[in-house]
């Protein structure tokens, strides 16, 4: 499984666990302050939780740094790990996270039960803009920066499957690259119209 299969049965497995309930915010790619480092999946509810994804493509090498960011800033940290990581391990490295692994057939089950993580609110200033630490705390904040794309995401996949291709629908920026990309093509078929006019491209 590549990384965006396992964020697809991971993002499916939280629709499973929160059944009939509301769905929780979730977001990707989500930069953890002033650490450098993105968490692969996160979500925003009663508390937070981060997950970081080890395919067997990838190695354990920077896995230390990034536990070590996702415990100051995450109530739950999750490393989901191909088969092939488990016996590499270090435990003083998980800085408490669980971990999760999956088959095969992308099936996850837990591997290790971590332990919760008290963030301090310092912790959390340093993941708000300027703009959302004077005018809300760390709560509004996730929730007016995901919260629309999130129920777009859950809105989607609703009465399917999770799919790979569905990873897009999280990201804020989605609709304007969607725009982006639709201004591009425009343009490009009026520059070719405007070319065979001139008599400078061949036409059938």
């Amino acid at each position: 499984m590549d990384e965006r299969q396992v964020k697809a049965a991971t993002l499916a497995r939280l629709r499973e666990e929160y059944g009939r309930r509301r769905k929780p915010i979730v977001t990707a790619e989500f930069s953890l302050g002033s650490s450098g480092i993105r968490a692969d999946l996160v979500v925003f509810a009663n508390e937070t939780i981060g997950f970081e994804i080890k395919t067997a493509r990838d190695t354990l090498r920077r896995l230390p740094s990034q536990m070590h960011a996702y415990a100051r800033y995450f109530n739950h940290a999750v490393a989901i790990v191909a088969p092939c990581h488990l016996p590499n391990l270090i435990a003083d490295d998980l800085c408490g996270a669980s971990v999760w692994t999956y088959d095969g057939e992308g099936v996850l089950s837990v591997f290790r039960t971590g332990i919760a993580n008290v963030v301090d609110d310092a912790a959390l200033d340093d993941l708000l803009t300027q703009a959302e630490r004077r005018t809300c705390d760390f709560r509004a904040a996730m929730k007016a920066r995901y919260a629309a794309t999130s129920s777009q995401f859950w809105r989607a996949v609703s009465r399917r499957s999770i799919r790979p291709d569905d990873l897009p629908l999280l990201s804020r920026f989605a609709d304007n690259r969607a725009q982006a990309r639709r201004f591009a093509e425009e343009r490009d078929n009026r520059w070719s119209h405007w070319l065979a006019a001139q008599g400078c491209l061949e036409t059938a």
